[in-house]
């Protein structure tokens, strides 16, 4: 017999210890927040300065969710931020900060926790890069907002602002970030994070002349499928894919969105080579991380606004609009939160359910929004026309009733303490990057609410399990989830609310946020060890 194999010694693999492992990621986190130059990027700042007549400065804080949720992370980092001039007042500041010799404004004289550093384009580029290209032209795009075949029209006008505002700005941007890098370097190598669709030719620029610099950008609002890039032409189209090749990281609020720009990466940049399996894209021998990242809010900064005095004032007189079963809306008056629509799913309901009149209220805040664009200016008389409709429709004389109150301006305090009442909060939007409103309504409600969402707003990738969803342009849908909803029983009401409450407070904005620079650390040692 042939004598057996003399058995291998296999090395002894030692357990791992995951524990550790997560351990001393975190504590790389957080020696990144806390040592690291950060350098956070977007079209508008944290503040806005204003010179008063003494030729002192006085500031106005931001209160957009980016700021929020980068204030809350980076308390202690003492980051840059580099931002547009919004007014007069920044551009006097900054011009005092270069008489100075001064890189960037302190944060002891913007009361943020943030290193400014300004950009500065003059008024006819601004508002080509702003005005025309920013929005509407990407904005509707990418919100599948264009009536297509009436627009847009890639006129002359539109080539001139993409040349000389949109590829002007992006580059001024990518030189104040460039020499913003320069000048923290003492610091340790900068991060860049770049944020959203004002900026897309930005990470190409920077890339250009600053190799070796980490640039991650996040886009905050949704990435539609390659063909609907076919309005853009080729020029266009081709320089915002290959810009935002410039980045190690692209993150986006849904995975959708994420898989989007791989196709429309795939479809219009020549030599990619797109990995759907690893979500990496490899373009002129770098590989870039494509991800999501779904943006969220700050449970605890929300929930002290929504218990504040001044939220409690409202609450003194907002019980006037509530009935048997309330009914809540807030957003922009804009084309993509799709409001007409959720009126008029609100009237089918009343026309099948009669016996809910006068018992339902339907509250609407709205806020006015881009007033200087044609399309948001009817949308809005639009909605103060069906909102007429309906009211003169049902109204009851006798009773005083009618169906739905449209309040104008959006004042945050006010929103908050609405949500706590809303049997059913309505978020139907057509298409949107994430659609916060949904997160605050479901962690303040007092009264388990149901959320209706539409397929179209990115929080239904997180939310949805436990909401309504239909489709936006389904108006039959709306008043069929309508009913659902006020009817539903109370234990049923109680367990979605639970677990969305559970799901929002677990995955805050200091989540979203160290997810990212999770991503980024993964990738500084990957190209170590390449290096």
């Amino acid at each position: 017999m042939p004598k057996a194999a003399e058995p291998i010694d296999q090395p002894v693999q030692e357990p791992v210890d995951e524990a550790a492992l997560a351990a001393a990621l975190e504590e790389r986190i957080n020696g990144v927040v806390a040592h690291r130059p950060l350098v956070m990027v977007s079209n508008r700042g944290p503040v806005q300065f204003t010179q008063e007549r003494n030729g002192h400065f006085s500031t106005k804080q931001g209160s957009g969710g980016l700021v929020t949720a980068v204030s809350t992370v980076l308390q202690e980092n003492e980051a840059v931020w580099i931002a547009a001039t919004m007014g007069r007042g920044d551009r006097a500041r900054w011009q005092r900060a270069r008489d100075n010799n001064e890189a960037f404004i302190p944060p002891a004289e913007s009361g943020t926790n943030f290193h400014l550093r300004f950009v500065e384009p003059d008024e006819a580029a601004y508002n080509k890069y702003y005005n025309v290209i920013s929005n509407p032209l990407l904005w509707f795009l990418q919100h599948y907002l264009w009536d297509t075949p009436r627009a847009p029209d890639i006129t002359h006008e539109v080539w001139d602002a993409w040349r000389n505002g949109y590829v002007t700005v992006n580059q001024q941007f990518a030189n104040e970030i460039v020499a913003a890098c320069d000048n923290l370097t003492d610091r340790g190598e900068p991060i860049v994070m770049l944020q959203d669709y004002h900026l897309y030719l930005c990470p190409g620029m920077i890339r250009a002349q600053r190799p070796g610099t980490t640039i991650q950008h996040f886009i905050h609002i949704p990435w539609p499928d390659p063909d609907y890039w076919r309005l853009l032409p080729v020029e266009m189209r081709k320089a915002i894919c290959e810009g935002m090749l410039g980045n190690d990281i692209v993150g986006f609020q849904t995975k959708s969105h994420a898989r989007s720009f791989m196709y429309t990466c795939e479809a219009y940049v020549p030599d990619v080579e797109v990995d759907y399996t690893t979500r990496t894209i490899r373009w002129n021998d770098r590989e870039i991380k494509v991800t999501h990242y779904p943006i969220s809010i700050d449970p605890t900064a929300v929930k002290r606004i929504a218990y504040s005095q001044e939220a409690r004032a409202y609450e003194r007189y907002l019980p006037t609009h509530w009935n048997e079963y309330t009914i809540l809306r807030t957003d922009r008056a804009e084309p993509s939160k799709n409001i007409i629509r959720g009126f008029q799913g609100f009237d089918r309901f009343l026309e099948l359910h009669p016996e809910f009149r006068d018992r339902v209220n339907f509250i609407a805040v709205t806020q006015p929004s881009r007033m200087d664009v044609e399309e948001y200016r009817n949308y809005l008389d639009d909605i103060s026309a069906i909102v007429g409709r309906i009211n003169a429709k049902y109204a009851n004389v006798e009773t005083g009733w009618q169906p739905i109150t449209l309040i104008m301006g959006e004042k945050y305090a006010r929103v908050l303490a609405a949500m706590k009442w809303y049997d059913l909060l309505m978020v139907n939007s057509l298409m949107d990057g994430m659609a916060l409103v949904a997160k605050e309504g479901a962690l303040v409600n007092e009264r388990s609410g149901v959320l209706l969402l539409s397929e179209g707003a990115g929080v239904v990738e997180q939310l949805g399990e436990w909401a309504l969803v239909v489709s936006p342009a389904d108006v039959e849908g709306h008043a069929e989830a309508i009913f659902q909803a006020l009817t539903m029983p109370m234990a049923e009401r109680h367990r979605r609310a639970t677990a969305m409450k559970r799901e929002i407070e677990s995955h805050d904005v200091t989540m979203w946020f160290r997810d990212q620079l999770r991503d980024i650390i993964e990738i500084e040692d990957q190209k170590t060890e390449e290096a």
